[in-house]
């Protein structure tokens, strides 16, 4: 056998004996794979805050990633369990209360137009449709009620196996902060590219996920707080939960939002709420839909993030597949492949038609 053959015998072998001993080793840790990748990447977004705080304890690493670990769970999760807890509730309430409102609406026998003021230009267009709009607010309602209600019932379900994974995310976040750049270093060494295709890994993956993750988190979070703080305003039954569900929609600029604000301002007008309904309006395409037009170019940026339908197909598969984590590793999955193709143009470019 010559030397070619025995090398080319020899990396089959190996690479045969890595891809079982790898699924082996996926496979026994299946439960724990979400909680670790979720990790890697609250690790990534916090570093810089981790190395500051570093800086400020004189270099002393471990000491760092704890007190990160720390003021992150005082500063953000125990809010977070809390704020998880009140949309359950609302979410129940919304999904019980909302169809006999809508019944009580719906019985009252006096025309729209008879109702509101007369400089209401829209009103008598507006009363034909009256029954149709507020029964498909619902169901529209009911539908996302049962959704968010059966999403949070399945983290809750397990409480062992959900405490279980919230100490490996964390203890694997601890070690991440201190170890990750060495890690990621020799996980570099192993891929089979050239210096500048593994650098484009690194880079693009990372400015593609955090690019995306921002405009779902920040942006998400902020067009959820603006109609939160609308719906509590015009007494609309419960104003977190369909925060909650502008911040799972706000994924789609200039679209998101407007699917809850604008049916609910419609809803309000119809049942007579004419000012709060139109004052709804205005506070939808104006102060949420700046933080679409102002401040998602501003934070989020242009060059590395995702198409935005994209994005929404990530989510909604993410969230299919995996569940409430779905809204971060649906996009962050959606991110790999686009550094993958980008990869592929590279190496393939002799190949592809200009």
């Amino acid at each position: 056998m010559s030397a070619d053959s025995h090398n080319k015998l020899q990396q089959g072998f190996v690479l045969v004996m890595l891809a079982v001993v790898g699924l082996g080793f996926l496979g026994m840790i299946r439960q724990f794979l979400i909680a670790l990748v979720l990790a890697a990447i609250f690790a990534g977004l916090l570093y810089p805050f981790y190395c500051r705080v570093r800086a400020l304890l004189g270099g002393r690493s471990l000491a760092a990633s704890l007190a990160t670990l720390v003021i992150c769970s005082l500063v953000a999760g125990l809010p977070l369990v809390l704020f998880v807890g009140v949309v359950a509730s609302e979410a129940i309430q919304v999904t019980e209360k909302l169809r006999p409102m809508v019944q009580g609406a719906l019985a009252s026998d006096v025309p729209l137009a008879e109702r509101v003021p007369e400089w209401v230009p829209f009103a008598e267009y507006v009363d034909p449709y009256r029954e149709t709009i507020l029964r498909k607010a619902a169901q529209a309602a009911s539908a996302a009620g049962r959704l968010l209600v059966s999403n949070l019932s399945n983290v809750t379900r397990g409480t062992l196996g959900f405490l279980l994974g919230l100490f490996v995310m964390l203890y694997a976040m601890f070690y991440f902060f201190i170890r990750g750049p060495e890690m990621l270093r020799a996980l570099q060494s192993l891929l089979p590219l050239s210096a500048e295709d593994r650098k484009l890994v690194v880079d693009r993956g990372l400015g593609v996920t955090q690019a995306s993750l921002k405009g779902i988190l920040v942006i998400g979070a902020i067009q959820g707080v603006l109609v939160g703080l609308a719906f509590w305003a015009a007494g609309l039954t419960g104003p977190a939960f369909w925060g909650t569900i502008v911040f799972l929609l706000s994924a789609i600029p200039g679209l998101g939002a407007p699917l809850v604000w604008l049916p609910a301002a419609l809803y309000l007008i119809a049942t007579g709420s004419v000012a709060w309904g139109i004052a709804l309006i205005a506070w939808g395409a104006i102060v949420v839909g700046l933080v679409d037009n102002l401040l998602r170019p501003m934070i989020v940026g242009q060059g590395a993030k995702l198409p935005d339908v994209v994005v929404l197909v990530s989510i909604l598969g993410g969230i299919a597949t995996f569940g409430a984590p779905g809204i971060i590793l649906g996009p962050v999955i959606a991110a790999m492949l686009d550094t993958v193709l980008e990869i592929y143009r590279r190496i393939f470019a002799d190949r592809l038609p200009s």
